[in-house]
């Protein structure tokens, strides 16, 4: 497993001619101009070492028998860059918080081009590890998606149900100053209130939980989280919100202590 530097705050890149080239490209009206700079430099970098372990793979002649998988922790940060059209950002469980990329390169397995359209989590990744090595995958809450990626059928009837769970208030410093709204591009790190998320198929659900209040969106044609289903959806909503209860109980999960 490689985890780099690239891209992670402080975003100051050494390269003084990357910050120049990009100097020349990012428009000089864009938000936080100077930041962007920062960060566009910081991806260009990071993809040189991507680059880096594909060549040394392929001069090591294990490229065609060595599976690449290539994803991230968690969404963009809001004051480097913009995750639209999905709202939020790191720090909170809209999409733009956890909505990642995922890229596999699996040679003569995985087709060039597949886009999978199911949604997949981070605990998914070790029940589909041992089924890429010939394994029987273990018993968890992950599944493997090695089917999928291999161009076969992986429907298991009803969709399941894929959690997140965030107990903290973010920024740890700075917290009565942040903005209070999140919404698409705001370019600001935002307050972030104790907030849980379930979603199944379409369907996603956000509680907070200082006040128990929920907000339902469909994301099959709300994407960006703009229309609040929840008081049109109330038994779906209900439906939801007990799962998601249900399933934090049993792990036995973290929450805030009410001064």
């Amino acid at each position: 497993m490689a985890s780099s530097f690239y891209v992670h705050t402080p975003v100051r890149t050494p390269c003084q001619w990357l910050r120049e080239k990009y100097d020349a490209r990012v428009p000089s009206d864009s938000k936080k101009r100077k930041n962007r700079i920062e960060y566009a430099a910081f991806l260009e970098t990071f993809d040189h070492h991507v680059g880096q372990i594909l060549d040394s793979l392929e001069e090591s002649g294990q490229a065609d028998r060595t599976i690449v998988v290539f994803c991230s922790d968690n969404g963009g940060h809001p004051e480097y860059t913009a995750n639209a059209p999905l709202r939020g950002s790191k720090w909170n469980l809209y999409e733009g918080g956890i909505r990642v990329p995922m890229i596999v390169r699996w040679p003569d397995v995985v087709q060039p081009q597949t886009e999978i359209k199911r949604p997949v989590i981070g605990y998914d990744l070790l029940p589909t590890i041992v089924d890429w090595s010939g394994g029987n995958p273990p018993k968890c809450d992950g599944e493997s998606f090695a089917n999928s990626l291999r161009g076969k059928s992986s429907a298991t009837g009803e969709p399941r149900s894929l959690i997140w769970h965030f107990p903290y208030y973010h920024p740890e410093k700075g917290f009565a100053k942040a903005p209070d709204s999140i919404s698409i591009d705001d370019f600001a790190t935002s307050r972030t209130r104790p907030q849980s998320a379930i979603r199944r198929g379409r369907y996603k659900l956000l509680q907070f939980t200082e006040d128990n209040r929920v907000e339902l969106y469909d994301l099959s044609s709300d994407i960006g989280e703009q229309k609040d289903m929840s008081a049109e959806q109330t038994e779906l909503t209900s439906q939801l919100r007990r799962e998601l209860q249900r399933t934090l109980q049993q792990q036995n999960a973290r929450f805030p202590i009410a001064k």
